[in-house]
């Protein structure tokens, strides 16, 4: 009963002091709030860099044009890969099949009146089984369309919103820089490329057709997807194909590759080794905004101890043992981080769901619910101690005569 009854005081003090009170809750509040979207911001990021990850395939390797650092795709500016070394590694064993792709970025778009810009690649018609992705609606650039060099194209459902809105796009005729086009097909939404663009703002036309009329780069391929059969040598197939090209290129043992390699443990790491330096960040907010209102809880705690020495002396008057004391500050401490720790929860989930509606990867589930909820106790209970203390150790004579 006596457990109880500390219960029902420290609550009535709470409702006594609300100036105290209301402080305390909106300094636990914000730290909560800050945790709990920090928390569904990392989750969402790391689902999406899960899906960046599994649209590059466990299964596929790219060889791109170019050597360096860069992380995206390679242009036909920087075509280097001849037919000799597509040959060369459709020959290596382990490999299933090879598709090439011309690439250029950002070619101006038009549609009537509407105007935009999207990647657009070159492709055969095995693309669509390298990347385990075809036409949601219509057909897929065929082998026929490649053999006519055809002008014919498949488009993404973010370049097929900028330019027809809610038009049907099949059948119409679009400008790729000024050359006519006939939509033929609708991508299978995809999200995420592996270089962190959108991929489906993206048109796909027949290979023969950007490298002859197009892109004007008959001899040589931007990039070249190689499918293996066995996934668990994929870094074995990288360095046949490192050491062909090398060879076909005529690298001097001393001369730095110019092609670039990626397989999906590559693009993992590079994908979390961009995203770390944010989410360290990120969890250093976390950690701080609640330690500042455990620092403002314990600070408005002991200016109430000081308030109320009167009062904590008559209880030790009428019996009440130190414990007593420290037992009913704590309560009153976790009560007030508690209530906090709620509020604070339901204003990070609106904050996080009007961030998800700008756009931004967020991930809502239960953990940040329990771990703001755990935070919001130990605060009460870490901070709380010392003025718990404080008020305990108080001589009940001189704190009567206050």
């Amino acid at each position: 009963m006596k457990v109880i009854k500390i219960i029902a005081e420290s609550s009535k003090s709470t409702l006594k002091h609300k100036l105290r009170t209301v402080l305390i809750e909106l300094a636990i509040l914000v730290g909560i709030a800050t945790l709990t979207v920090v928390v569904s911001l990392t989750q969402g990021a790391n689902k999406r860099i899960m899906k960046r990850i599994a649209n590059f395939g466990s299964d596929a390797i790219m060889v791109h044009s170019g050597g360096g650092k860069m992380h995206g795709p390679s242009t036909v500016q920087q075509a280097n890969l001849t037919r000799k070394d597509i040959a060369d590694i459709r020959n290596i064993a382990g490999v299933r099949f090879t598709t090439p792709i011309q690439v250029e970025l950002d070619m101006p778009l038009k549609y009537g009146n509407q105007f935009t810009t999207a990647w657009v690649m070159g492709v055969e018609a095995n693309w669509q089984d390298a990347w385990r992705r075809g036409a949601a609606r219509g057909a897929f650039i065929s082998d026929a369309d490649n053999e006519q060099l055809s002008r014919v194209c498949d488009i993404g459902t973010t370049t097929a919103k900028e330019l027809f809105g809610k038009m049907n796009p099949l059948g119409e005729n679009i400008l790729i820089r000024n050359v006519s086009f006939k939509v033929i097909g609708i991508l299978e939404k995809r999200g995420q490329s592996p270089a962190g663009t959108d991929f489906d703002n993206l048109i796909l036309i027949p290979f023969s057709t950007a490298s002859r009329r197009l892109m004007n780069q008959p001899l040589y391929t931007s990039m070249l997807r190689v499918i293996i059969a066995n996934p668990a040598q994929a870094r074995q197939i990288a360095g046949t194909i490192s050491g062909i090209l090398r060879e076909n290129h005529r690298l001097a043992a001393t001369e730095e590759d110019d092609f670039r390699i990626s397989t999906a443990e590559q693009v993992a790491k590079m994908i979390k080794s961009t995203s770390k330096t944010l989410g360290l960040f990120l969890w250093l907010i976390a950690v701080i905004s609640p330690l500042v209102g455990g620092i403002v809880l314990m600070n408005i705690m002991l200016m109430a101890v000081s308030e109320r020495k009167h009062e904590i002396g008559l209880r030790r008057a009428l019996g009440a043992k130190k414990k007593h004391i420290i037992f009913q500050f704590l309560t009153e401490s976790v009560i007030l981080t508690f209530s906090g720790g709620i509020f604070g929860v339901g204003v990070g989930v609106l904050i996080a769901l009007l961030i998800r509606h700008l756009g931004k990867p967020i991930s809502i589930s239960w953990q940040p619910f329990a771990i703001a909820f755990v935070i919001s106790v130990l605060i009460g209970l870490l901070f709380g101690v010392y003025p718990a203390k404080k008020a305990a150790n108080l001589d009940p004579v001189e704190a009567l005569n206050q």
